[in-house]
């Protein structure tokens, strides 16, 4: 290659359209990762690192900005307190391995102090310049190529609604953060139609946000906002959902008779699968080389991902000092169990006899107890101990029985003989029971005593109908079983 071919290609390269990525991620609320009680749970520092690490390898002009409350959940228990300042400076650590270059100061970062929000290192700003980026608060963004400003007050809902103020003060995109709870609204969203497009992301790290910035062409004429393989995904699910509906309808019609409305109900189900093919064979918009523009996807963090082995080491470390720290800190302290008086129901596990009774759970209800070894409610707290989790506060009390209860244990060192989802977890507690039965439990648990460890956030899909047929068999519960002796 000639020098002057070689000059030439270098102003090409220099007059190219530069690309450049935000990722964003908000709302973490101190979530290393998600528990993994149930399958394909979004989320995980170190998928999001090894993703993030990916996009960099696809474009090394990436930059990784945060909306806040990435540290903690709610008020710090003083029980808990140590182990929530420790995941803290975990998820800090994890953040700042990622190369996050900014996150706005969010009310849930500031919860154990200031002082503690600064000592974990993270970028924590109300306006900052990153290379092409002007990142802050609403109102505080410098001046760049690229705007991006923080509305941390309530979601994308807020975010709409401070859209047009966003435009007047010439910002690009309005990244919205800080919903009131943490699973109200936990949904990735891009309002590309709004005066400025607005971009919320999942909660608990479950997913991340990318928005692809081509600065090409003449600036002053404003980005383009082009749909992206997200909204096309959103399009198509929206779709789909009519037409089940419409299928539906139909097969009623059939039944009834009723050929008219079955003939037009065919037709709309062949639309609707007609404008999918479509949808699914035209290609995404090209960017527009007159203008810059602005393209939003979202990368949900689910099982099928890589991780980070660094980020993954940084959790394994944590979760071994956190279970050295509470084991040392319930043997120091021998916190009081719950009093167990005669009169009150109290928890006695499968194996105990109780004063004044003459048989245990097991031995009384055999056929019951072989059903439910065979279930994942009896190795309950051995997939703590497989995962080194066992004596953690976030995950301890659903997986043994009677969590701080008459009967049941007070702490981490005083599960013995009341490891596992027990009879009585679901049953209620069997001190009197044993004694006097067959009352004093409950014969069928309702569905609330479920959702008690069986959270929206901890066991993903639950439906209490479904779920309960997996726990059900000979002698217990199942369709035409022996009944049990009393």
């Amino acid at each position: 290659m000639s020098l002057a071919v070689a000059i030439a290609a270098l102003a090409l390269a220099a007059a190219a359209p530069r690309p450049v990525t935000i990722v964003y991620a908000a709302d973490l609320s101190g979530w290393l990762e998600p528990c993994g009680c149930s399958a394909n749970q979004r989320g995980g520092l170190a998928r999001a690192a090894a993703a993030i690490a990916r996009i960099r390898a696809e474009n090394p002009d990436t930059i990784f900005v945060a909306g806040g409350d990435l540290l903690f959940e709610g008020a710090l228990d003083p029980e808990r307190k140590d182990q929530d300042l420790a995941r803290a400076r975990t998820v800090a650590r994890a953040l700042r391995a990622m190369g996050l270059a900014a996150t706005f100061p969010g009310e849930r970062d500031l919860l154990a102090g200031e002082p503690f929000a600064r000592q974990t290192g993270l970028p924590f700003t109300r306006s900052k310049r990153i290379g092409p980026v002007g990142f802050g608060a609403l109102g505080s963004v410098p001046e760049a190529p690229v705007r991006v400003a923080v509305v941390h007050e309530g979601g994308s809902r807020a975010g709409v609604e401070r859209a047009a103020e966003a435009r007047r003060q010439g910002i690009d995109l309005v990244l919205a953060a800080h919903r009131e709870g943490l699973l109200d609204d936990d949904a990735n969203r891009a309002v590309l139609d709004a005066p400025v497009p607005v971009v919320q992301v999942q909660g608990r790290g479950q997913s991340l946000a990318r928005i692809e910035v081509l600065l090409s062409g003449d600036r002053a004429r404003g980005f383009a906002v082009l749909p992206g393989p997200s909204q096309r995904a959103e399009e198509l699910d929206l779709l789909a959902t009519r037409r089940a509906e419409y299928a539906r309808r139909l097969a009623a019609a059939e039944a009834a008779g009723n050929a008219a409305l079955a003939s037009a109900l065919g037709g709309k189900i062949a639309e609707l699968t007609d404008r999918e093919t479509a949808i699914r064979a035209s290609p995404l918009p090209a960017p527009p080389t007159d203008r810059p523009s602005i393209q939003v996807t979202f990368i949900p963090l689910s099982d099928d991902l890589p991780e980070d082995e660094g980020v993954r080491r940084l959790l394994t470390r944590h979760y071994g000092e956190v279970a050295r720290m509470n084991l040392a800190s319930a043997r120091a302290q021998g916190r009081p169990c719950p009093d167990v008086a005669s009169a009150t129901p109290s928890f006695i596990g499968v194996d105990e006899v109780p004063r004044g009774g003459t048989r245990d759970c097991r031995n009384c209800h055999q056929a019951a107890f072989a059903s439910w070894e065979g279930t994942p409610h009896a190795r309950a707290y051995e997939t703590l101990e497989k995962g080194g989790r066992q004596y953690d506060l976030d995950c301890v009390s659903c997986h043994v029985t009677g969590w701080k209860r008459p009967g049941g244990p007070c702490d981490v060192a005083s599960t013995r003989g009341r490891r596992g989802v027990q009879c009585e977890a679901c049953h209620g507690p069997a001190s009197l029971h044993a004694v006097d039965p067959p009352g004093h439990v409950v014969r069928d648990p309702p569905a609330s005593t479920c959702a008690a460890c069986h959270t929206a956030d901890h066991s993903t899909g639950f439906e209490p109908t479904s779920f309960r047929r997996r726990i059900l068999g000979p002698g217990h519960g199942e369709s035409g079983s022996p009944a049990t002796r009393p």
